[in-house]
C-alpha cells in the first residue's frame, strides 16, 4: 500500500469494515467516478495467485444482474491486488438462520438466488462458495450475491491455485478458515474435483434447506464429520421437516442437494422460471405444479432484532456442532466388500531417471514422480500405484529405481499395472531438461511422451506443470480440480519428499527424523496441505511408540492431540488430501474415537483408493472389536491392502496381531515373519513374532527371535522386557536377572511392564506369594476401572501384560487366579481366551 494511509490508488479509504486472513475491506471513495464501493485489498498474495485473483474478479466484470453485486474494477496498486465493488448495505442470511423461514420469503429468496446464478452460469463463471454469508439482503428484500470477485471458470478456464473460499476476505475470528465453507461444499469440491455451475446448485440447496429448517443438513461436530456428511448422508426429508412447504419446492431443494451432479438440474434457468410467478413448470422434473404467487409489503421483510451492519465478504471460523447419528462404523463394515479399484485403470510411475547425477538435485527424482502420481490420483477412471510398491518391485526383479527396468513387461506384471510412466531429467547451464514417456506394460510399447525444458528456477511451476501436462498427453482432458496445494519454495518440497522417503524405514528414528523435516516445511510454509498431512501420520506414529515402547501414556495423547490438530488444519486447507484423512484416522483410532476413524478412514480410501495404509487402518478398526462381523470386515480390509502392496510390512504386522488375538497363532507368526524379512527393523514384529512362538510353548525360537530383534534395535525395553519373561520361562535365572536390572526405572512404578517385572523379580526370588499378590492386587486395580477411560494403545498393552502375568501364575501353580487374569485381558482387548485355549501353559 502506498505512504498515504488514506488513499489506496484512485480510491481514498473511508472505513475499514472488516479484516481477515486474506487482507482488508474497506469502504471507500472512486475519485474518478466519485462512487462510494467496497474495496476488497489483498495481501500476501504471490505472483501466481494475484495473477488469477484479477484475471478472475476481472472474468465476473461482465456479470450484469440484479442479484449480483457488480464488480467495477481490478488490478494492483503497487503490486497489491485489490477489488472494487458495488457497496450493498443489508444483513446476510447468516442472520435469518435460527428459525425456519415463512414459505413465501424462502420461495422469493430462491427465486432471485436461481436468477442470478443461471445468469453467471451462462457466462461460463461458477461461484464455488455460495453459502448464507455471501448472500446479502438488502432492507427493501432484494437480494445481492456477494463475493464473485473471486469466483472462476468453468472447468475448461479454471487457472491453478488456492480455491475461492480460501480467498474470501472474513471478519476478525479464527484466519484462514472460513465460516461454514466447508458444510455448504458440494460432494465433489469436498472431494477435490473439477467443478461446474451444479457445484453451485448444491450449495444454494444447502442453504435453502437451512433457511427452511433452521437446521443445517450436513453440519457435524468436527470437520471431517462435516465432509463426509457432504459426500455420504442424506438430509431429513423436508416433506418431515417443513410439511407445510408446496411438495414441488419441497423436490426442487432435495433435488439441488443430490449427491451426483449428473442428477441436479441441468441448469438453473429453468428453475429460476419455475419459481417466479405464473410460470410454467411442466419442463422441469420435479416442479410440475405452480408456485403460489408470493406477497409482501414493498419487498420489506422483518429480521431478527440485531443491530444494522454494512456487510462485505464473510464471517469466518468454522462451525463445530456435535454429530449425533452413529453411521461411521456400519458404512465402513459395509464397504469392506467393495471394491474400490473396480473399473480404474492401474498406472505406476517410476522415480525418474537422472541423466547427470548430483546430490543437489537428487530428490528430484521422486518429488517430480510425485508430481506426475498426484495428477493422475484422484481421477475416477485411475488407480496409482504407491511409490513405495514400486521400488519394492524394481528392487526384487533387480532393477534400480532412478534408472530404466530391464523388463518392462515383468515390472507391470509385478505391480499388476496396465501402464508404467517412465522419465528421466538432467540440469545443464541453468536450464532443466526432462522426457516423460507412458508405456502399455504388457506390450512395452510407447503410447505417449512428451518434453520439457524450463528454467531451474522455475523448478515448482514445472511441476504443477507435470501434474497437469500428463493427464492431458494421456488424453484423460484437463481435470484443475486435481491440483495440489502448492508449495511456494523448492526447499519445502525438497523436505516433504525426503521425509516420505525416511518414513518407510518403520522404525522410531526415522519417524522422528521425518517429523522433524515436515516440521521444518511447515515452518517455511505453514499453509502447505501435504507436508501438514504427512506431519500428522509421523505424530500419530511416534504417539504409538511412546505409548507401547516408553509406557508414557499421557505425553503420547499430547502427541495425537498435535496430530489430529495438524490432520485438521490439512484438511481445511485441502479438502480432498486423501494423506490427510488417513492420518486423521489413524489418531481417531488411537484416541478410541472408532467412528470418526471409520469415517475419516473411508473418505481417505475414496479419495485415493490405492492407499494400503487407509485399508490398514479400517482393518484396525474393525480387529479391536468384537463380533464375527467386524472381524470379516478386518480380515477383508487387510486382503485390499496386501492386495495394493503385498510388500507392505505394516500390513504383514498388523494382520499378524490380529490373527494372534483370533487364536491363529501359526498363521499370524507367519505374517509377522513376513514383515520381518521385508522390513528387518520393524521393532513390533519381533515383538509379535515373539509372544506367538511363546504363548505355543516354543520359548527357544522366540529367544532366537527377540536377540535378532535387539541386533537390529538395541535400544528397544521392549524387547529387552519380552527377553526377560522368556529367559524365566526358560529357567535361565542369571539372563533374567540381568535383563530386570537393566529395565528398573524404565516404566513409571504403576505400567503393567513394572507390574509384570516386579513379579517376574518375586518370582525368581522364590517368592511365589509375593508374585501372585502382585499380580493379584493389579487386577483388582483394573477391574474397578472405566475401560472408556483408558485409550486403545494402553488397553492393548495392558492386556498382552495380564497374559503374561497369568502364564506367571500358571506356571507358578495357581489355575484359578490365572484364568481371571485372562478373562480380565480379555475385556481389555479381546482375544486373549482363544489365545489360552492353545496355550500349553493352561493345558
Amino acid at each position: 500500500m502506498n505512504q498515504d494511509p488514506s488513499h489506496f490508488g484512485s480510491y481514498r479509504l473511508l472505513s475499514r469494515l472488516g479484516e481477515g486472513a486474506m487482507g482488508e475491506v474497506w469502504r471507500a471513495l472512486d475519485l474518478r467516478l466519485e462512487r462510494e464501493v467496497a474495496i476488497k485489498i489483498l495481501k500476501d498474495a504471490d505472483d501466481l495467485r494475484r495473477k488469477a485473483l484479477i484475471g478472475e474478479a476481472k472474468l465476473a466484470c461482465q456479470l450484469n444482474h440484479p442479484n449480483i453485486a457488480h464488480i467495477y474494477d481490478a488490478g494492483e496498486v503497487d503490486g497489491t491486488p485489490f477489488i472494487a465493488m458495488e457497496l450493498v448495505e443489508g444483513r446476510t442470511l447468516r442472520a435469518l438462520v435460527g428459525q425456519p423461514l415463512e414459505g413465501e420469503a424462502l420461495l422469493d429468496l430462491a427465486r432471485q438466488a436461481a436468477s442470478a446464478l443461471s445468469h453467471a452460469h451462462q457466462k461460463g463463471i461458477v461461484h464455488r462458495d455460495i453459502k448464507p454469508e455471501n448472500l446479502l439482503l438488502t432492507d427493501e428484500g432484494q437480494l445481492k450475491i456477494l463475493d464473485f470477485g473471486i469466483a472462476r471458470r468453468g472447468v475448461e478456464d479454471l487457472p491453478s491455485g488456492a480455491t475461492s473460499h480460501h480467498m474470501t476476505l472474513v471478519e476478525r475470528t479464527a484466519p484462514g478458515y472460513s465460516q461454514g465453507t466447508p458444510a455448504y461444499m458440494s460432494p465433489e469440491q469436498a472431494n477435490g474435483q473439477a467443478l461446474t455451475g451444479q457445484s453451485d446448485q448444491f450449495s444454494l440447496g444447502v442453504v435453502l434447506y437451512e433457511l427452511a429448517t433452521a437446521v443445517h443438513p450436513f453440519l457435524r461436530g468436527s470437520l471431517v464429520d462435516t465432509l463426509y456428511a457432504v459426500t455420504r448422508d442424506e438430509p431429513r426429508p423436508l416433506s418431515e421437516a417443513r410439511p407445510d412447504l408446496p411438495r414441488t419446492v419441497q423436490d426442487a431443494i432435495h433435488r439441488l442437494m443430490a449427491k451426483a451432479p449428473k442428477d441436479r438440474f441441468p441448469n438453473l434457468q429453468a428453475l429460476a422460471a419455475g419459481l417466479s410467478e405464473n410460470v410454467a413448470t411442466a419442463m422441469v422434473s420435479h416442479l410440475s405444479r405452480p408456485v403460489p404467487t408470493l406477497r409482501r409489503k414493498g419487498r420489506r421483510w422483518l429480521l431478527p432484532a440485531v443491530g444494522a451492519t454494512l456487510v462485505v465478504g464473510a464471517a469466518a471460523g468454522l462451525w463445530l456442532w456435535r454429530r449425533s447419528d452413529g453411521t461411521g462404523l456400519g458404512e465402513a463394515r459395509r464397504a469392506s466388500r467393495e471394491d474400490f479399484t473396480k473399473g480404474r485403470r492401474v498406472v505406476a510411475v517410476l522415480p525418474l531417471e537422472q541423466m547427470q547425477p548430483d546430490s543437489e538435485h537428487a530428490w528430484l527424482s521422486n518429488s517430480f514422480a510425485d508430481a506426475m502420481a498426484f495428477g493422475l490420483v484422484r481421477r475416477e477412471d485411475m488407480a496409482v500405484v504407491d511409490r513405495l510398491r514400486v521400488v519394492e518391485a524394481m528392487h526384487q526383479l533387480g532393477d534400480t529405481p532412478g534408472q530404466a527396468p530391464k523388463a518392462v513387461g515383468e515390472l507391470g506384471r509385478q505391480l499388476k499395472a496396465e501402464l508404467l510412466v517412465l522419465g528421466s531429467y538432467q540440469v545443464v547451464g541453468g536450464q532443466l531438461r526432462m522426457g516423460v514417456r507412458v508405456l502399455d506394460a504388457v506390450r512395452g510399447a510407447t503410447l505417449h511422451q512428451f518434453q520439457l525444458d524450463r528454467p531451474v528456477a522455475d523448478l515448482l511451476k514445472l511441476e504443477d506443470e507435470l501434474q497437469q501436462r500428463l493427464p492431458q498427453e494421456m488424453g484423460l482432458g484437463s481435470d484443475p480440480g486435481s491440483l495440489r496445494s502448492q508449495a511456494k519454495l523448492p526447499r519445502t518440497r525438497e523436505l516433504y519428499t525426503k521425509a516420505l522417503q525416511v518414513i518407510t524405514d518403520g522404525n522410531q528414528d526415522s519417524i522422528r527424523l521425518a517429523n522433524s523435516l515436515l516440521a521444518t516445511a511447515i515452518e517455511g510454509e505453514p499453509d502447505y496441505a501435504p507436508a501438514r498431512a504427512e506431519y500428522a501420520w509421523t505424530l500419530a506414529e511416534l504417539g504409538a511408540t511412546t505409548a507401547l515402547s516408553q509406557g508414557r501414556y499421557d505425553e503420547a495423547q499430547t502427541l495425537l492431540r498435535q496430530g489430529k490438530q495438524a490432520a485438521e488444519q490439512a484438511i481445511a486447507l485441502d479438502p480432498s488430501a486423501s494423506q490427510a484423512y488417513r492420518a486423521l484416522a489413524s489418531i481417531q483410532l488411537r484416541m478410541g474415537d472408532l467412528e470418526g476413524s471409520s469415517r475419516a478412514a473411508l473418505q481417505a480410501v475414496r479419495l485415493d483408493p490405492a492407499d494400503h495404509k487407509a485399508y490398514d487402518v479400517l482393518a484396525d478398526v474393525f480387529a479391536g472389536l468384537e463380533g464375527d462381523d467386524n472381524h470379516q470386515a478386518a480380515r477383508r480390509y487387510f486382503e485390499k491392502s496386501l492386495a495394493l502392496f503385498p510388500e507392505g510390512w505394516q500390513a504383514h504386522h498388523r494382520l499378524g496381531v490380529f490373527l494372534q488375538n483370533e487364536g491363529e497363532l501359526p498363521l499370524a507368526l507367519q505374517h509377522a515373519d513376513r514383515a520381518l524379512a521385508l522390513r528387518p527393523a520393524a521393532e513390533y514384529a519381533y515383538v509379535t513374532a515373539a509372544d506367538a512362538l511363546l504363548w505355543m510353548g516354543r520359548s527357544q525360537e522366540a529367544e532366537l527371535r527377540l536377540r535378532a530383534g535387539l541386533r537390529e534395535i538395541p535400544g528397544s525395553n521392549v524387547l529387552r522386557s519380552l527377553m526377560a519373561y522368556t529367559a524365566w520361562d526358560r529357567s535361565d535365572r542369571a539372563s533374567a536377572e540381568s535383563y530386570l536390572r537393566e529395565l528398573e526405572g524404565v516404566w513409571p512404578p504403576d505400567h503393567s511392564n513394572t507390574v509384570l517385572m516386579t513379579g517376574l523379580k518375586q518370582a525368581l526370588a522364590g517368592d511365589r506369594a509375593g508374585a501372585k499378590a502382585t499380580f493379584e492386587a493389579y487386577r483388582q486395580k483394573l477391574a474397578a476401572i472405566d475401560l472408556s477411560q483408558r485409550k486403545h494403545n494402553e488397553r492393548r498393552v495392558i492386556s498382552v501384560n495380564l497374559y503374561f502375568m497369568a502364564r506367571v501364575v500358571a506356571r507358578l501353580g495357581d489355575r484359578a487366579a490365572a484364568q481371571a487374569l485372562v478373562e480380565l485381558a480379555d475385556r481389555f482387548h479381546p482375544g486373549k481366551l482363544k489365545v489360552a485355549q492353545q496355550d500349553p501353559v493352561f493345558h
